[in-house]
């Protein structure tokens, strides 16, 4: 296919971070996984296992330095995530569900999409989450704002903002010479993607949000992330 477009469109082509949006967004499920093209139950079950796997050692790693050795599966959802942890399991699912889709992808496009699509899962669970953090932080240090309505909103400011900023640092990496459009992240997209920074919402503490549980569903996420990133063509 190559052979028959200019050299310049093929750069364009390869380099094209996600598909033409008419073509690989389908309603919802095109927000929410990027594919022009259906997964196979192969690439699938490879790429789930991989962002499992990828999401299993840093939690290990913390539970083991907190408790000494791991005990049984109820303790793998007892970890406390703060931000250090919150932005390793997020990584390390990430990095084993993109990992797992490259082992013997041979379309080059299709390898530089999950590459792609990588570093934008990465980025709208980093950026929120350090945003929020820094909100909560902000408010905690100056005394009027100290109270749960500021963080409140320096939550949600922090969530809204970091997506969107998220959005561009993924272009600024993705496409650092600028050769296509950028992604823009619209409502839609942000909706479809929100459960990428509910580590953010953790971070915040709010009581409501404890009683979710939501910090206990913070692997099954953050691989459900990686596998998202892991499948994308």
């Amino acid at each position: 296919m190559f052979n028959r477009i200019s050299n310049e469109n093929k750069s364009k082509y390869y380099f094209k971070a996600f598909p033409d949006e008419q073509k690989a967004r389908k309603g919802y499920s095109g927000y929410r996984n990027h594919k022009s093209e259906k997964t196979d139950v192969f690439t699938g079950v490879k790429v789930a296992a991989g962002a499992a796997v990828g999401t299993a050692l840093p939690v290990l790693y913390f539970l083991k330095k907190r408790d000494g050795k791991i005990k049984g599966i109820k303790q793998f959802f007892s970890l406390e995530y703060g931000f250090k942890e919150m932005m390793a399991v997020s990584l390390g699912a990430i990095t084993g569900g993109v990992l797992a889709g490259l082992t013997g992808e041979k379309n080059r496009i299709h390898k530089k999409r999950k590459l792609d699509e990588g570093v934008f899962q990465f980025m709208n669970t980093a950026v929120p989450t350090t945003l929020v953090c820094g909100a909560i932080k902000l408010c905690e240090k100056i005394k009027p704002l100290n109270h749960s309505t500021y963080k409140m909103i320096g939550t949600g400011a922090g969530l809204i903002s970091g997506m969107y900023l998220g959005a561009e640092i993924s272009n600024k990496i993705n496409d650092p010479e600028d050769k296509v459009p950028d992604r823009k992240l619209t409502m839609k997209d942000a909706i479809a993607n929100v459960d990428d920074a509910f580590g953010a919402l953790v971070i915040a503490k709010f009581p409501g949000v404890k009683h979710l549980h939501v910090e206990k569903a913070l692997p099954v996420i953050f691989s459900w992330c990686g596998y998202r990133a892991g499948q994308s063509n």
